[in-house]
């Protein structure tokens, strides 16, 4: 069994330096339809329009989210992974 460590910009209630917020701050809150998008394929870029709803989520300002496409990292993907294993999402 291996263990995959976040970056330390990723701590949870820090603004990200670069990056998205911790994905246990925003996944739950943000729209189905954008889960579903994520869902369909975890491993592709996020859209800019999902990225900035995530900040606006996490209470950061839009105008300073990323504009680079941003994936999601292999810790992210874990967490959808079991969060939709446990709510048993189709």
């Amino acid at each position: 069994m291996s263990s995959v460590i976040d970056q330390p910009s990723r701590s949870p209630g820090r603004r990200p330096s670069r990056g998205l917020p911790p994905i246990g701050t925003w996944w739950t809150l943000l729209d189905r339809g954008l889960q579903r998008e994520i869902l369909a394929d975890p491993g592709a870029p996020l859209r800019p329009f999902v990225v900035r709803r995530v900040f606006e989520i996490c209470g950061f300002d839009v105008e300073s989210a990323p504009t680079a496409s941003l994936t999601l990292g292999a810790n992210e993907r874990a967490y959808i992974a079991g969060w939709s294993h446990a709510v048993d999402w189709t």
